[in-house]
């Protein structure tokens, strides 16, 4: 029925337009009233993202910005099934890594991977990424997160953020849609339902300037055009 009557309205340009444009402000007006909690009930009952996502050829580039802390402990904050640290895992395995994700469908199955893979050194478990109290202060060498932050909204980036920074020992690393040109607090992009923002800026509110790296990923690390254009690894060392 949708399509059908988006079918019809093509052929009345000026009502389709007024429509598509209606539709768009209506989005983000809820992304702004709802924060957060719009998008995580979305990915809570989210289907998990295959099993051969693992071969993501940004993937290697992420783990080998971590290598070059030499980490021994490893959070990853919404993990999905453990792709990341699956790889990880195989780099250092002596090194206590742990991922949380809000889709319990995701810990299991991830779980399941890692006891039939042999690999004893992750751990995953439900978790949302501004509920960090089961983690003591500093306890864990680097915290991460993929593509995660471009669904917390304005309403928690804060809380987020200085939780991470509260368990973190020696670096957060993010790969996210850094803008320059936005406010920290961000702009909502309705089309792709993500936020995009000033990491620079948001950043500086917790430490200092020369703490916070921000660099491009290479964009055939990632063939979608809003990645190739957005898409930045921050590094903030503590």
């Amino acid at each position: 029925m949708k399509e059908r009557i988006k079918k019809i309205l093509k052929d009345y340009p000026l009502i389709y337009n007024f429509t598509q444009k209606l539709y768009w402000k209506v989005q983000i007006f809820r992304a702004n009233i709802f924060g957060t909690s719009l998008i995580e009930k979305k990915w809570i009952n989210r289907p998990p993202s295959e099993l051969s996502q693992i071969h993501h050829s940004h993937r290697k580039f992420l783990v080998n910005r971590i290598s070059l802390l030499n980490p021994k402990s490893i959070l990853e904050i919404g993990c999905n099934w453990g792709p990341n640290l699956y790889l990880i895992a195989k780099k250092f395995p002596q090194c206590k890594i742990k991922g949380i994700d809000i889709n319990s469908e995701a810990i299991e199955i991830g779980n399941k991977l890692f006891k039939k893979e042999k690999i004893s050194n992750v751990k995953l478990s439900i978790g949302k990424a501004d509920e960090l109290n089961q983690f003591q202060d500093k306890s864990f060498d680097i915290v991460f997160t993929d593509a995660v932050l471009i669904y917390i909204g304005p309403d928690k980036i804060k809380k987020v953020i200085r939780e991470m920074i509260r368990i973190t020992r020696k670096a957060l690393i993010f790969v996210e849609w850094h803008d320059g040109d936005q406010k920290w607090s961000g702009k909502y992009n309705a089309h792709v339902g993500v936020w995009q923002r000033n990491y620079s800026d948001l950043l500086r509110n917790f430490v200092a300037e020369n703490q916070i790296t921000i660099s491009k990923i290479p964009e055939e690390l990632w063939p979608d055009e809003n990645w190739q254009k957005y898409g930045y690894i921050i590094e903030v060392k503590l």
